[in-house]
């Protein structure tokens, strides 16, 4: 008994593993969201940048994230840019009021349970993955700030020149 608590609490110890740069994305499902299209499955997404943004209704720099990063997808999407929302409300119904007021064309995802989120490891609101056309994780973004805004562009635009 003493041995099996000794491990555990070891185990404990040990620092959580977090996506950040360099790891591979998870292969999750994505729930539909709405009535915008519906989320590619990420894994059949290599050989496309791809940025999954983690929002929800009651996020206040999310006011200015989704806008900014519907302009991204629009101006992007046709030189191999994909972006996918995931909310993570409990109730899809804050979600759309959400919606009503700041519209978007990219695809949304619905993480009522937060299984995508700890998938990620999600640590604050919003969270951002940038992933490269090899599927791999290069730059994690939590919060966001029109200088957030401005660095994502030259990121994604950097990740678009280069090959799959």
């Amino acid at each position: 008994m003493r041995a099996a608590f000794t491990v555990a609490a070891l185990l404990a110890c040990l620092p959580a593993v977090a996506l950040e740069s360099g790891g591979v994305v998870p292969n999750v499902t994505l729930p539909r969201l709405g009535t915008v299209e519906p989320p590619p499955a990420i894994a059949s997404l290599k050989g496309r940048v791809v940025y999954v943004d983690f929002w929800a209704s009651w996020c206040v720099p999310c006011r200015l994230s989704m806008p900014a990063l519907d302009a991204l997808y629009k101006k992007h999407s046709a030189a191999g840019l994909t972006v996918i929302g995931v909310n993570k409300d409990t109730s899809p119904d804050a979600a759309q009021k959400f919606l009503e007021r700041v519209p978007v064309g990219f695809p949304l995802a619905r993480d009522e349970q937060d299984t995508i989120a700890k998938a990620f490891d999600v640590k604050a609101m919003p969270s951002g993955y940038l992933i490269d056309r090899k599927g791999v994780v290069r730059k994690v973004h939590r919060g966001f700030t029109a200088e957030t805004a401005g660095a994502l562009e030259r990121q994604i635009e950097d990740l678009l020149k280069e090959s799959a």
